[in-house]
């Protein structure tokens, strides 16, 4: 049986709605709709229903007033558009008004698990950038041009790396918006511009010089930090996660991780002390480090008995020699109490990349490149290890043989090897 109308609406009152509501003294509550809610052209419109109160009749004048001004606002504007839009420029929104909404759009993928924190950060602040030279253009208006020229200003820079990044984020953009039917918006502007060269200019680190810097920490949790991503060749927040054992808490943690990736996300990003409360971590266990990838959620067994040849340990070694303070439960942690951190609690990844820097430092190499950062040690365990026969995609967790192999580049770095038949 279909549902009775309300007949409190049949007034002829435009925006105004009016329902039964035991909870009020008139047992009616009123409410108003901003006809200007959602329109670009009114940005302080960011509510669209307003109450007006129980008492119908006031409801009723208070309405009609309303309509009288915010249509009239709204009668204004399309006057002044008229006006003032060149006759040689496309009609629709500017960029700025639609970066806003493509922000909207990727945070929703980030509720949502299917946007990593880290891509969303990176999303956001070249998004910035384009609205900052971009953004006070009428969308449609933008040409090939014009992006190429902001591309060229990176790249004269030598910024070959971020014009690449704006490249990829304005195509994104374009593409939202286009399968969004934003009006006038049809062609992928962004896609027929050239994509910049970029060359990498980091350094790879060799094992001489890892034993350099090895010897060069002054603090010995950070020096272990670097051995255990040495000999396992996990990232640093995965070895910082790590813990000793399995705890209670961890399948939930895990099941929750599952359902979303993001669900200990707030706000835009994420913090560490919001991944050692919710997500999921490394444990010993039936002597294997069982390895989470937070990036990739992938599972990994790793025999405690691996072992680098040429430094003549194995992942069992490292973390025995990790055992500093046996009431921390976590595999990497402190050993004295610091300003921000308490004896035992976990290092922090970014301290971890810091300390390595500043080790390497210390050791005077020089590099004729950018010298290497703590993710490079990822890459010498592979290159060790594919050595020694070891199955490094696996190790390191790639879906593709084409990501593994990406770590072979040497970059000048070390002599190649060529082996005798």
């Amino acid at each position: 049986m279909a549902k009775p109308r309300n007949n409190l609406n049949a007034h002829n009152i435009k925006n105004l709605y009016i329902k039964k509501d035991k909870r009020s003294k008139t047992g009616f509550s009123c409410q108003y709709k901003d006809p200007r809610f959602n329109d670009p052209r009114f940005p302080d419109a960011i509510k669209q229903f307003h109450s007006l109160g129980s008492d119908v009749s006031a409801a009723k004048e208070e309405a009609t007033e309303l309509n009288a001004i915010l249509y009239g606002q709204i009668a204004n504007a399309k006057v002044n558009k008229i006006l003032t839009t060149p006759s040689n420029s496309c009609t629709g929104i500017q960029l700025k008004e639609w970066i806003e909404q493509y922000l909207s759009y990727c945070k929703e993928k980030l509720k949502a698990g299917k946007m990593k924190p880290n891509t969303f950060k990176i999303k956001k602040n070249i998004a910035e950038a384009i609205q900052k030279e971009h953004g006070d253009l009428i969308f449609a208006d933008i040409n090939v041009s014009k992006i190429a020229e902001l591309l060229k200003s990176y790249v004269k820079l030598d910024k070959n790396r971020m014009a690449q990044s704006v490249r990829s984020t304005y195509i994104d953009i374009y593409k939202i918006a286009i399968g969004n039917g934003i009006d006038n918006i049809t062609v992928n502007v962004a896609s027929m511009t050239i994509n910049p060269d970029a060359t990498v200019k980091r350094e790879r680190l060799s094992l001489d010089d890892f034993e350099k810097v090895n010897d060069a920490y002054k603090y010995e949790p950070h020096r272990l930090s670097a051995l255990l991503a040495v000999i396992t060749g996990q990232r640093r927040t995965d070895l910082c996660l790590m813990r000793k054992s399995k705890g209670k808490d961890w399948d939930e943690r895990y099941k929750a991780y599952r359902l979303n990736p993001n669900h200990f996300v707030t706000g835009d990003y994420t913090s560490f002390a919001n991944l050692v409360k919710y997500a999921p971590y490394s444990f010993i266990e039936d002597n294997q480090l069982c390895v989470f990838q937070l990036k990739t959620g992938n599972l990994l067994r790793i025999p405690l008995s691996l072992k680098m040849d040429k430094l003549n340990l194995s992942v069992g070694d490292v973390i025995k020699q990790a055992q500093l303070f046996p009431f921390s439960p976590f595999v990497l942690h402190h050993t004295t109490a610091r300003a921000v951190n308490k004896k035992g609690d976990p290092l922090h990844p970014d301290t971890v990349s810091r300390t390595f820097a500043k080790s390497l430092k210390n050791t005077g190499i020089e590099y004729i490149l950018k010298p290497p950062t703590f993710h490079e040690l990822r890459s010498l365990a592979q290159r060790e290890y594919r050595e020694q026969g070891i199955n490094t995609k696996k190790l390191l967790g790639h879906k593709r043989e084409e990501m593994t192999e990406i770590y072979d580049d040497l970059r000048g770095c070390d002599w190649g090897k060529v082996d005798a038949i």
